[in-house]
């Protein structure tokens, strides 16, 4: 291999997507300061935080404590799947991928920390899908319906998930 070129490694399964443990910060463009959203940024990868706050409009937000919080993208031109949502993956060196969530949970889930209370989408849900818990867990899983943004507070460092509403699998 010639000196300073690196090995091209291509995705070719759901298990080998890279999705990897993030600071939770990181991984909910949550470093720095801004004043809104970036609609542009398509990190994803997973988190353990001890307690994550989900915020309705019109609503008191509420904690989710002990937390296994997956960051995840839909497309923006996806379309509506019934019981499923697209997800898409930006990667290093090749096209971007879309995979089923129903796909990559079965996939990834096994693979994720057991010791939490719940596990919570950061994933925009823009034609309002109603998930069905995942097989392989007992967890509950919470998830969106619309469009999630992240913040943290200036105040306390609490970090917050907003959506329109917020749905809990049993």
């Amino acid at each position: 291999m010639p000196n300073g070129s690196r090995s091209r490694s291509v995705v070719r399964a759901i298990a080998e997507l890279p999705f990897h443990e993030r600071p939770v910060l990181e991984l909910l463009n949550l470093v720095g300061d801004r004043s809104e959203p970036d609609a542009d940024y398509a990190g994803y990868g997973w988190a353990r935080i001890s307690r994550l706050w989900l915020a309705e409009h019109g609503a008191a937000a509420r904690s989710v404590d002990d937390v296994l919080l997956l960051a995840l993208h839909c497309p923006d031109d996806g379309e509506a799947l019934g019981d499923d949502i697209e997800l898409y993956f930006e990667l290093p060196e090749q096209a971007p991928v879309t995979v089923l969530a129903s796909k990559f949970f079965a996939s990834w889930l096994p693979r994720m920390p057991e010791d939490v209370s719940a596990i919570v989408l950061a994933l925009c849900n823009p034609h309002q899908t109603l998930l069905a818990r995942p097989s392989g867990t007992s967890l509950p899983l919470h998830f969106a319906l619309g469009e999630v943004e992240s913040w943290q507070s200036r105040d306390d460092g609490r970090i917050e998930l907003r959506a329109p509403s917020w749905r809990r699998t049993s």
